[in-house]
């Protein structure tokens, strides 16, 4: 039996709104659709702003380095 995985690591504050932002524009466009509800202009913008932004603020804080510990010369897969 396999040892239990590692606890996720904890998300700081600009990590859970960017999330919250690529999720929630979309789920209010959604929402607002389905409801039949009328929708402002402004609202519309928003929701897409925040979808992109939220998208932008997660691929920005990605990195684009190589992992930090040392796996050796080749990080292909062992068969």
């Amino acid at each position: 039996m396999p040892p239990p995985p590692p606890p996720l690591p904890k998300l700081d504050l600009p990590t859970k709104l960017a999330w919250a932002a690529l999720f929630g524009g979309p789920a209010y466009l959604l929402v607002a659709a389905m409801a039949n509800w009328h929708m402002e202009g402004w609202a519309l913008f928003t929701a897409v702003a925040a979808f992109i932004g939220g998208f932008v603020a997660l691929v920005v804080r990605m990195g684009d380095g190589p992992p930090s510990n040392d796996s050796g010369w080749d990080d292909g897969a062992v068969l």
